[in-house]
């Protein structure tokens, strides 16, 4: 225990838990928007790679897509054994497969329609899945503002803008890449 309070205790000074915590947030800010751009690139390499290659895509459509229901083709089979016979056209198989098959040709369409709307939606698309990445620019101000000496807080003031930090310079009254005046 003793050299956790050690721990604990240097931390308090100086105010490094402060920069410790700051830097912390914006690490791990940081961390989950590499680790979510990670996983949206993979995914989105998934999904090209599926649309590349249309017969994968057809592949999953296959298997979602429902069988016609046997009343829709038994109800479907009647009205056309109907509508041959009143043509006199009964006894003709070949016609009446035909027949048939044009009949049921928009119930099996709409079927496999329905199936790759459903691959298509549960891939993400047309719209994406992701969010957009976490801003971290406050947590970076506030990571970097407690590096400043600041009068009056133990340290001695800075007499550069880096605040001691070698290479690094504080902005003061800066324009930013639209034009507008960034005042600290």
């Amino acid at each position: 225990m003793n050299g956790l309070s050690g721990i604990i205790s240097s931390l308090g000074s100086n105010n490094n838990w402060q920069k410790l915590l700051t830097g912390g947030l914006f690490g791990a800010g940081e961390v989950g928007n590499i680790l979510e751009a990670r996983k949206r690139d993979a995914y989105q390499d998934f999904v090209m790679n599926i649309l590349k290659h249309p017969e994968i895509l057809a592949q999953m459509a296959a298997k979602i897509q429902q069988p016609l229901s046997m009343g829709l083709t038994q109800a479907v089979n009647n009205k056309v054994q109907a509508d041959m016979a009143s043509r006199g056209l009964a006894q003709a198989p070949g016609i009446f497969a035909g027949e048939e098959a044009q009949a049921l040709a928009p119930f099996v369409q709409q079927n496999q329609q329905t199936a790759m709307n459903a691959v298509l939606s549960s891939l993400g698309l047309p719209a994406g899945t992701f969010g957009n990445p976490t801003n971290n620019a406050g947590a970076l101000q506030l990571f970097l503002n407690s590096f400043k000496n600041k009068a009056g807080t133990g340290g001695a003031p800075s007499t550069s803008s880096s605040g001691g930090i070698p290479g690094f310079t504080f902005p003061t009254d800066t324009v930013n890449d639209l034009g507008g005046v960034i005042v600290n």
